[in-house]
């Protein structure tokens, strides 16, 4: 039977050390006979530890290290080999490393670094640091907006929080992979692992659940879906009511654009209002300016054109100060570019479509690239200007990626078609070979 002793002279014991750093004392343990007893030997006389002693103590040091949040599992193992606890706090220090750089926005990461994390991990089976680096490594990719290594990473750490089933902090993961699902459009994928996770509702903790509620709410919108989403947003409401102020005005501004696909604008104007009003609580920003743009489009939809113009004035008159390196620019452009459109103002619209498409490119915010190219060629139709062709070929990739990312070849027919109308062959032959290397073949 494996066993190391407790209280050697020989090197500092590793029980001690871990409870040392962690600040547990032993009071905080509820100590049954064994763990007294081997807890009170630390550094007094030499016991023998069995991994029966090995599993109780890491038993009772895992519940303390959850209720205090701490996110770190010690396994019997650690306290049975000390250079198995010592290769896990080297670990540690990598991941502190590659947490640094992504809190200073720096996402390029070593594969020194990396190879060296993957060879501790793999040597020592080291299961809790692979699901944090994983994470933290899915997070860098997040932030840096390559949805495809996210996936590849949080995939790995979702996988591997089988090993510890009732650890809340798995909740977490599983939201951010549900999330990059929603980021690459596979939304039937994201809500499927949501009510995987709702069946032991009870069990995940509220801080977790809320964020829960709203990515399912908006998977559901996204697959249009509006009455599902609209449930999930009512019990969301009661959760975030007056506790988590974003996500409170995110619900019901997600609930009024609801409303708002279904034809029921007059809902759809109480619900931006509500968003409004919870805005007074944290104090406004740009996302004030959003909001204002649904607004205008419901307004619009009620022909109610002074109403509408109201709002749009608001954001003209605040634009030139809003930050353009925030998702919200590109988005707010697209607004006032729709808004227009209804308007009949063609060429105002033709040019927020594009602020919003170049912004949308600047920020790697894929879907709105497609929005506003397919937003582009509607209104090149009617207005009869075939400048559409060269956009398509600026972003050409971009177009060929939107249709692998996201499984929607609709953008891609629509480019084809409309070089045809044109008789751009060769901008049409073009997209074709790009379309064949993209899927992995051979072009000419």
């Amino acid at each position: 039977m494996d066993t190391m002793k407790i209280g050697s002279n020989n090197h500092r014991n590793t029980l001690e050390r871990i409870i040392e750093k962690l600040d547990i004392g032993e009071s905080e343990m509820v100590l049954k006979d064994k763990t007294d007893n081997l807890l009170r030997s630390i550094g007094t006389e030499e016991v023998p530890l069995k991994i029966d002693d090995a599993q109780l103590i890491c038993k009772e040091i895992n519940k303390i290290l959850e209720e205090k949040n701490i996110d770190l599992i010690i396994d019997p193992e650690d306290l049975l080999n000390s250079r198995r606890y010592e290769a896990k706090e080297k670990v540690e220090e990598y991941i502190a490393e590659l947490d640094k750089h992504k809190k200073q926005k720096d996402y390029i990461i070593d594969s020194d670094d990396l190879d060296d994390i993957e060879f501790l991990l793999n040597e020592y089976d080291l299961m809790d640091k692979k699901i944090k680096a994983y994470e933290i490594i899915g997070g860098i990719y997040f932030n840096s907006r390559n949805y495809e290594k996210e996936y590849e990473y949080m995939c790995k750490a979702w996988e591997l929080t089988t090993r510890y089933p009732k650890r809340k902090l798995n909740y977490r993961i599983m939201i951010k992979l549900a999330n990059n699902y929603i980021d690459r459009g596979k939304y039937q994928d994201a809500i499927t692992l949501y009510q995987k996770a709702l069946l032991n509702v009870d069990n995940i903790p509220e801080k977790y659940l809320i964020h829960l509620y709203y990515n399912y709410a908006l998977a559901y919108y996204r697959l249009k879906m509006y009455s599902p989403s609209l449930e999930i947003i009512s019990d969301l409401l009661r959760y975030t009511e007056r506790k988590d102020y974003d996500l409170w005005r995110m619900a019901y501004n997600l609930q009024g654009v609801c409303y708002f696909e279904m034809g029921n604008y007059e809902s759809a104007l109480s619900s931006y209002n509500n968003a409004l009003q919870v805005l007074t609580f944290t104090g406004y920003s740009d996302i004030k300016y959003l909001i204002y743009g649904n607004i205008a489009e419901a307004y619009l939809r009620l022909k109610d054109v002074n109403r509408a113009y109201k709002y749009l004035d608001a954001i003209l008159k605040d634009k030139v100060e809003l930050d353009k390196d925030s998702d919200n620019y590109s988005v707010t452009c697209r607004q006032l570019a729709i808004c227009y459109e209804s308007l009949g103002k063609l060429e105002e619209a033709e040019e927020y479509y594009k602020e919003s498409l170049e912004y949308a490119k600047r920020n790697v915010q894929q879907d709105y690239v497609y929005k506003n190219i397919l937003s582009l060629i509607e209104l090149s139709k009617k207005m009869q200007d075939n400048n559409i062709c060269q956009i398509i070929e600026q972003y050409n990739d971009d177009i060929v990626f939107g249709m692998k990312s996201n499984n929607d070849s609709s953008l891609i027919f629509k480019c084809l078609k409309t070089y045809v109308d044109n008789k751009e062959y060769d901008r049409f032959e073009k997209l074709i070979d790009n379309i064949i290397k993209y899927q992995g073949g051979e072009s000419k």
